[in-house]
Order: C-alpha cells, then structure tokens, then sequence
C-alpha cells in the first residue's frame, strides 16, 4: 500500500463512503492523510473557552490543513440574583450598574482574543485563507431575577480591538444571534453584539473575501403584548440602538478594509417576524437626529463600493445607494437584493395605509432620556410588586398593520438613489429592491376585509412590494418573463402603484442601454394590480438557489427560502 501514488490513494479514498473510509484509516500512513481529507471530520469545528486545549491539539499538525469553519460560541456566566450582595441586590435587583457592563464587556473580549491568538498559534506562517470564522452572540442565563434583567438594551462591545492579531487563514467572516429567545418566557437572554465588532474585526483578516451577519438591530419596535407590564419589560430603549449604527458608521469611515473583500450579507432584521412585529400607528424613534442623512446608512454604501455581491436587510435611507453631495460608483457590483424595512432611520414611513392613514407621523427624539437606567427606579419596583401580586400575562396581541400604500414623499426620494446607484454598476446582473408588508388593519378601517381583497389575492398572508432588474442572458425572476433574455428585464412588483415620468425613465438607464428593456407590470399568478406573496421575493436571495455554488459562506443551514412566518 505504501508504494502507491498520493494521488491515486487520494482518488481511492474520494470515492469511498464514511463508513469504507473508517477501515482505510489503519492501512498506510498515506491512506490515513487520504481517509481524513475524504471524511470531511476534520472540516468544521464548534470552539469555546472551555474546549481550546482540545482544539489546539486536534489540529497543531497536518489536520490544520482540513480545517475550513471554526464555529465559536461566545459565553457570558449566568446572573443568580441570589448570589449576589444584598447591599448591591437593593439597588441593582432591576438594573444592571456600569461596573456589569464593563465587566460583560471584558468577558466578552477575553474570549475573542483567545480565538485570535488560538487560530494565531495554529496558522503559524501560513498566509492563504482558507477558513469561515462565525462568532455567536451569548445566549445568558438569568435566574431568580427582575424580568427586567431579561430584556438587555445595551450592547456588548470589543476593547481594545487595534491588539488582536491579523489572520491570513481566513477568507469569511459571519457574526450571528444563535437562536430567537423569547425572554419572558424563558430564565434567558440574548445580548446584543455592538455592530462595529463586525468592522473592527473583518480588518484583522487581510485576505477577507466574505462579510456577513444575522443580527437583530432592530428600529425601536416592540413585541406587542395583551397587558402593559410585559410590553414596559420588553422596550427596546433606542439610546443604544442609535449609538452602535453611529459605532459602526464610525468604524467603516476609519477603517481600512480588505482589498480582497467581495461579497457582502449583512441581516440587520432578523428575525422578519421581529422586525415586522410593530404596531403601524406607532411613532418610532428618529436615529438620524438633526443630520441630513442616515450615517448608518451612508457607511453601508461605502462598504459596497467594492463589492461583486451584496445582499442586505437593513432599517435604511437613500444615502444607503446615493450620497446626499457628490456622486457613487460600484465598479464590480454583479448581483444586489436589498430588502428594506417600512420604517426610515428617521421615523419616518416609506408606505401608508389607504386614504394616507398615518401619512404624517414624525419620529420622536432620541436623547439622554432614551438609556436604561443604571439602578433602579421607583417605578421599576413598582412594576415588578404590580407581577408579583398579579402575576405576568405574556399573551401576545396582534398589532395594527396597514402600511401597504407607496408614500411617494418618503419613498420616491429612495427609488431615486437606487435607480441612479444601478445606472452606475457596469458589470450588474440582477438587482432586487423590495419591502415585507402586512395587511392587519384591525378596526382602523370598517371594511377592512374589503380594502384586503383590493390589496392582495390573499391579504392574510405575508405580502411583498418591490422591483427587480435581470440583465440580458442572467436568471430571470419569478414565472413570468424570459428566463434567459437577450433584452434587459425590468418587473414592477408594486400593485397599483406607479412610478412617476421622470422616476420610470431613471430606471430605464440601468444596464447595457443598446439593449432593448422589457417590462412587467404586476405578476400574473397573483393579480397585475395587487401585492405578490413573499415568496417570490424570498426565492431571489443571492446566496440561496440563484448562486448555489457560492464559496461563501460554507455553511448555508442558515438560509431558508421562506421568511418565517
């Protein structure tokens, strides 16, 4: 055995199943190698702070080389009411102190760079990328404890980031919440990562081709529950939420990001039944402030500027496609599909209800008054006597949702800076524009079954508005239409709505202008003047079955082509 060629033993062993490549293991050293590359074993790893000896020696010699996704579950220790001191308990049993969140932040940062020096020390001098790191957010325990400790408004942030180490190993970067966690109903809580740790670590990994993430960053909203304690409980206190989209607005202006950087999926809505857990007579908060644009936004553009691929869910303004002086390019940009939120970074609506109801709602202030507090309040302790006598009704009600007609004040000036961000991508293949929309009016209409049935074939159902581009000889959209046009293809999935002369013809430049450009106007499954189910919209993801051999990211468990209902 040992006198056979590397690469027929490799051959051998690629064709074998798991359970043959066991038995091949014993036969030669050169088998061995063989049988482990084949397995596939030695591809993915689930690193914490607990099992780093384990994973240094698994992979210190040759098995290095297998490794292709490092997954590492970040950990905050659990909260016991009952250890801590009753002095501190007395004014700390609702509210975290500074002192909690500085230590959280370390705790967090400890094991970050424990994976930074651990992937350090086993690259050696290694310099081609090979691997996906994905960092999970924590998923803490809290025991014995106020509900308010449960529903955390603060971020977790990396200290210090300038002292990690730069790996040459890694080709993708992902940055996740691990699951959906209902606080009230369960002993735990999801912390929030700061949105700037994605930037402040992609500039470690000189050779980054990939950038995602799957968090909730959310834009105020709250679950809408049946009593007042449980919605007080749950608020998303829009302080922090601001700061860490001006973080990481902040981060990509200094930063200096990989050349090699290509691809880009950045999920800010997540979950979709989250985001679109908002009551549409709402006011939300105004995280632009007195600024002309949306900071957060404006930084997303940039980070797309070099781009062959972007595909981004996100709370954005106009500036996300179009800055608001000067001009933009995107020299390599092959394939968008952005999905937007109804709401604006400034409170804002991009779509009313029918008869304009809620046309006018502003947003409201974000200002000292908008942060947790840092130990308890009187009404803090009122709130959790009023459960603990009347116990905690976490029955969730539905919420108003009728924002399902365009708001051209809002909406047209974002279609502007798209339709003119596409006439500047040369090399654009496909590009997806669109928005989740609900029909639930309640009683803010009395025929509200009636206005349903003018709005959607089914208006019980998640519902879609958005436009799609196909360049000529690319995948078309949906059912209708060529599949592979030698014409431009332009679908307008929006109802009865239409753009304006001058908004239509901006639309007509995108692409190759010697090509001749199709139009469709509504789809015909669902009614040319009515809203498309979801479906059409969520079957066009980038990264799902229009590119299914895309390199990154190498785990793709995490795309589903339905939004969860």
């Amino acid at each position: 055995m040992d006198s056979l060629p590397q690469e027929l033993v490799e051959r051998i062993c690629g064709l074998l199943t798991r359970n043959d490549l066991k038995n091949t293991l014993t036969l030669s050293r050169s088998f061995q190698y063989a049988s482990e590359r084949a397995s596939g074993a030695y591809t993915t790893f689930d690193l914490n702070s607990e099992n780093t000896q384990d994973f240094k020696q698994l992979y210190a010699g040759r098995r290095w080389a297998y490794l292709r996704h490092v997954r590492y579950q970040t950990h905050i220790p659990a909260y016991d009411a009952e250890t801590e001191d009753d002095e501190y308990y007395q004014k700390h049993h609702c509210r975290e102190s500074s002192q909690e969140l500085q230590k959280k932040d370390e705790q967090f940062t400890e094991q970050i760079k424990d994976l930074f020096d651990t992937l350090k020390l086993l690259e050696g001098n290694a310099s081609e990328g090979k691997l996906q790191v994905t960092i999970y957010a924590p998923v803490r325990e809290v025991r014995e404890a106020s509900p308010h400790r449960k529903c955390i408004s603060w971020r977790l942030h990396l200290l210090s980031p300038e002292s990690l180490p730069s790996l040459g190993s890694v080709r993708a970067l992902r940055i996740e919440d691990p699951r959906i966690i209902f606080p009230l109903d369960d002993d735990k809580s999801l912390l929030k990562i700061d949105l700037r740790v994605i930037v402040d670590l992609a500039v470690k990994f000189p050779h980054l081709e990939y950038l995602g993430c799957k968090l909730f960053a959310g834009s105020g909203w709250t679950p809408y529950y049946n009593s007042e304690a449980p919605r007080t409980y749950s608020r998303e206190w829009p302080g922090p939420l601001r700061d860490t989209r001006l973080d990481f607005a902040k981060a990509i202006e200094d930063a200096n990001l990989p050349a090699t950087l290509r691809e880009a999926q950045l999920d800010f809505l997540w979950p979709m039944t989250s985001a679109e857990r908002i009551d549409h007579d709402e006011r939300i908060p105004n995280l632009v402030g007195s600024n002309a644009y949306d900071p957060f936004s404006n930084s997303l553009r940039s980070l797309s500027h070099r781009l062959r691929r972007l595909e981004l869910k996100a709370v954005a303004d106009a500036s996300l496609f179009w800055p608001s002086n000067g001009s933009a390019s995107y020299p390599n940009l092959e394939s968008v599909c952005i999905v937007f939120h109804m709401s604006t970074p400034a409170g804002r609506w991009y779509f009313d209800g029918p008869e304009d109801l809620g046309h006018d709602i502003e947003g409201t202030e974000v200002n000292e008054r908008s942060y947790p507090p840092l130990e308890d309040t009187a009404d803090d302790k009122a709130l959790d006597e009023e459960v603990e006598d009347d116990g905690l009704d976490i029955e969730v009600v539905n919420s108003k949702q009728f924002r399902v007609r365009p708001n051209d004040d809002v909406l047209t000036p974002f279609l502007t800076a798209f339709a003119k961000a596409a006439a500047e991508m040369p090399k654009l293949k496909e590009a997806c524009l669109w928005c989740p929309l609900r029909w639930q009016a309640g009683d803010s209409y009395g025929n509200s079954d009636e206005l349903g049935k003018d709005i959607s074939k089914w208006p019980d159902r998640p519902l879609a508005w958005g436009i799609t581009y196909i360049a000529p000889k690319t995948f078309g959209f949906h059912f209708e239409g060529q599949h592979f046009s030698q014409s431009r293809q332009l679908f307008w999935t929006t109802g009865p709505w239409r753009p304006s002369n001058e908004l239509h013809d901006l639309f007509g430049r995108i692409g190759d202008q010697n090509a001749e450009l199709l139009e469709y106007w509504g789809l015909e499954n669902y009614g040319k003047d009515k809203l498309a189910l979801r479906d059409v919209f969520d079957q066009f993801q980038i990264y799902g079955r229009r590119h299914p051999g895309c390199a990154w990211p190498i785990d793709k468990s995490f795309i589903v082509h339905k939004t969860l209902q």
